[in-house]
């Protein structure tokens, strides 16, 4: 494990994955796991929870910045605004807690868990937490909390310091995600507890680096500051975020006009940016012979699939993500329904930037699709990373399944391609009743 000297005060997180999001008490998930691939495809039926499996994430990378939880959930302080259902719509129906994990895998020997839990009534507060994580010691609890006291605004922890007998305490504020507040209010006078702190920053930069893009087309129709150039949630600065690839990468910019040529019916020369007198800046379709399109008359699809490819051509350092200075995070982009507004022949351009970001190195993509003919663009590699939800028809509960652990997969592939296979609901299906290791074998599945 990499660590700083003794005697030094400075941690320097490095970039890691996350490779689990634990959905343990939240909204419609019990004890359910989403596993995270370079590329995730969470595919399922509407109202089958995989709003609510994003909305996790949404929530546990929302505490890593710091805030106060009601402050960060029901975006009090944020251009972003509240996650979805806000902070009274996380806990399951009729409880007053949630609970949230996710894993890193951390650039040393074993990844790092993090699990909270918190109480929404009667007050809004931290009621457990516990960081597991590599040292030099082992796998070691880093800290956990002490049971809470209900009428105080701080809750008891106590943290690994790799000496024997009883392990130090401190109190934190609960009001916050209490990993946040390692850095700062835990010692830190020993090798082990600079540990403890290296191990909560990468993970909470793990979680600063989750991105959902989220892009709402008649936002980015106005010109915007041309400084305002790192792509937002809503992708309502398009136009600035384009005009910097323009000028930054034009190589880049490159394959974003030709991604775009692909999918317009008309024919399109160039794109540029023309600026007004205070120096904003707006996008223009030169489409040849005197006939410029300005964003504010752009379609949806087009305007959409600009922002989605924006972000998954620049990556981490074109989008607006949580980052402390001098470091380099990773991104895990999250994109819903990433289809919407484009016509299904051009899957294919899709998964090729998917694949393209996702091979890109501290850098993962997590998309949900109803997209038959994107489903059948994966290749028999990518169903690795292809997740299953649906909904328990007896406890109404969502549920998270790998495809290719699906009963009967090997058997329903055989039918078709997967876009075909789940319009035809042939998955889940019943137990192959003959051996499929060839059939998987040439799909790329091993």
């Amino acid at each position: 494990m990499s660590h700083t000297s003794a005697g030094t005060d400075t941690v320097t997180a490095p970039s890691a994955p996350l490779s689990q999001l634990r959905l343990t008490r939240f909204k419609t998930f019990r004890d359910a796991v989403l596993p995270l691939a370079p590329l995730t495809v969470l595919i399922g039926r509407n109202s089958s929870g995989k709003s609510n499996a994003l909305d996790g994430l949404d929530v546990l990378s929302r505490l890593a910045e710091g805030e106060e939880i009601r402050d960060a959930l029901d975006g009090r302080r944020r251009d972003t605004g509240s996650v979805r259902g806000g902070l009274e719509g996380c806990p399951p129906h009729g409880e007053d807690v949630f609970t949230l994990g996710c894993t890193v895998d951390t650039p040393w020997e074993a990844p790092a868990h993090l699990d909270v839990t918190v109480q929404v009534h009667p007050d809004v507060r931290i009621v457990s937490e516990r960081l597991t994580g590599p040292t030099y010691g082992g796998h070691k609890v880093l800290f956990e909390t002490l049971p809470p006291q209900p009428d105080s605004g701080d809750i008891g922890i106590k943290w690994y310091n790799g000496k024997p007998g009883r392990r130090p305490h401190a109190s934190l504020r609960c009001d916050r995600l209490l990993t946040t507040q390692l850095p700062t209010r835990l010692p830190a006078l020993s090798d082990p507890e600079r540990e403890v702190v290296e191990v909560a920053e990468v993970v909470t930069g793990a979680l600063r680096g989750v991105f959902h893009l989220d892009p709402v087309p008649h936002l980015m129709r106005q010109y915007v500051p041309a400084r305002d150039a790192e792509l937002r949630r809503s992708a309502e600065n398009l136009s600035a975020a384009v005009s910097r690839v323009a000028e930054r990468d034009p190589a880049e910019f490159d394959r974003l006009v030709a991604g775009l040529r692909r999918i317009a019916e008309h024919p399109i020369e160039q794109v540029r940016t023309t600026r007004s007198d205070l120096g904003d800046v707006m996008l223009l379709v030169d489409e040849g012979g005197g006939s410029v399109t300005p964003a504010r008359e752009l379609s949806d699809g087009m305007l959409r699939f600009l922002a989605v490819s924006t972000a998954l051509l620049t990556g981490r350092h074109g989008v607006a993500i949580g980052t402390e200075p001098g470091t380099e995070p990773s991104l895990t982009l999250v994109v819903e329904e990433l289809e919407n507004g484009l016509h299904p022949s051009q899957a294919s351009l899709l998964l090729e930037l998917l694949h393209e970001a996702s091979a890109r190195e501290h850098t993962q993509t997590l998309v949900t699709t109803h997209s038959p003919a994107l489903l059948s663009a994966l290749t028999g590699a990518d169903h690795r990373g292809v997740v299953v939800c649906d909904r328990d028809t007896a406890t109404g509960r969502s549920r998270l399944q790998q495809l290719t652990d699906l009963e009967g997969y090997s058997a329903a592939m055989a039918e078709g391609r997967l876009g075909d296979v789940i319009t035809r609901g042939l998955l889940p299906g019943r137990p192959p009743e003959r051996d499929y290791t060839e059939f998987d074998r040439l799909l790329g599945i091993d």
